[in-house]
């Protein structure tokens, strides 16, 4: 697949197949006149066949999905979403499948991971920014204001943590999904605690981000494009959505602002450092104006905010895409 000059035409789109998301993003995708094929990694090995080589100075080949063979290089861009894991064919034992996994994950995804092409975002990038330690070191030796923070498992250590901030602390995951009896995918919120009650044992079991609790006039998400922010103000109108506004989406006001701009510069600055194409940055406002950084997800969902807030995000994340170029 090229446009007949030799020039790249494909983007690639990668996630399950439920992703109202990416939708989006084809829709805008295909107004742009782009050539967009849309797989997920969890077809590998049962629906998708790979044959490349490698030349010396970088894998070539195909990938054929269904009746779409994409050639490797025809490939201008990759919008890397939230794919699923690889499904083996039936009948392997545990060990077999743990070893095909181990192999397909490396032997598909590393030819596959090496494109020298505009990656929104890579997924190494997106697992190193993961890393809620390195997105609050990060944050702030870009100029983004950050909560004091601790991470530890000793609860005397948190309790002279909340005595040395003088104030509330909360308890934070480190992702922000986790799983509900290993299977299901659940929402873990932002949590209020008091030192005093934690018990000890418990709390050793594991590391727990602590933070200081920052008053709030309100919450505000800053979608990041390349060098473009996309930016509403998170209005709570519960208790629980004061916390943690993921905990009552039914309490939840939406507004279009323009965030600071030292805080888009920090933004900027930040995706930079990680290699990041886009990023959808977290912050409290407190009662005084000050911008306080919380967090950045390196893939986190913006459709919501496009519907509530009128954000074009789509739009720009289409533009970028279809450009192939770095905004960097």
């Amino acid at each position: 697949m090229t446009d007949g000059s030799g020039e790249p035409e494909v983007v690639l789109v990668i996630t399950a197949p439920d992703d109202s998301t990416a939708d989006a993003v084809e829709i805008e995708l295909t107004k742009r006149a782009c050539s967009v094929v849309r797989f997920d990694t969890g077809d590998f090995p049962t629906r998708i066949r790979m044959v490349v080589r490698n030349d010396s100075t970088r894998w070539r080949g195909q990938l054929v999905i269904g009746s779409d063979a994409v050639d490797f290089d025809a490939v201008k861009a990759v919008y890397y979403r939230r794919p699923s894991r690889f499904v083996l064919p039936e009948g392997l034992s545990a060990g077999d499948a743990a070893f095909a996994i181990t192999e397909a994950r490396l032997g598909f995804g590393g030819p596959f991971s090496s494109l020298p092409v505009l990656w929104v975002n890579h997924p190494a990038k997106v697992a190193m920014a993961e890393y809620k330690s390195a997105q609050l070191t990060t944050a702030a030796a870009v100029g983004l204001s950050v909560p004091r923070t601790s991470i530890t498992n000793d609860v005397e250590a948190l309790r002279a943590f909340a005595a040395e901030v003088d104030g509330r602390v909360v308890c934070k995951t480190f992702p922000s999904l986790m799983l509900s009896n290993g299977k299901t995918a659940e929402s873990v919120f932002t949590t209020i605690v008091d030192p005093l009650a934690v018990d000890a044992r418990q709390f050793a079991v594991t590391a727990h981000l602590i933070q200081e609790w920052v008053p709030k006039a309100f919450d505000a998400r800053v979608t990041m494009v390349g060098p473009e922010p996309f930016a509403a103000a998170i209005h709570a109108a519960s208790e629980r959505a004061r916390v943690d506004w993921r905990a009552d989406y039914r309490a939840l006001r939406y507004e279009r602002i323009e965030p600071p701009p030292d805080v888009v510069d920090g933004a900027r600055r930040y995706l930079t450092t990680f290699g990041l194409n886009y990023g959808a940055f977290d912050f409290v406002i407190e009662p005084n104006g000050a911008w306080r950084f919380l967090e950045c997800n390196p893939n986190g969902q913006w459709l919501w905010l496009e519907h509530e807030a009128g954000l074009p995000i789509a739009a720009a994340l289409a533009d970028l895409l279809s450009s192939g170029v770095s905004p960097w």
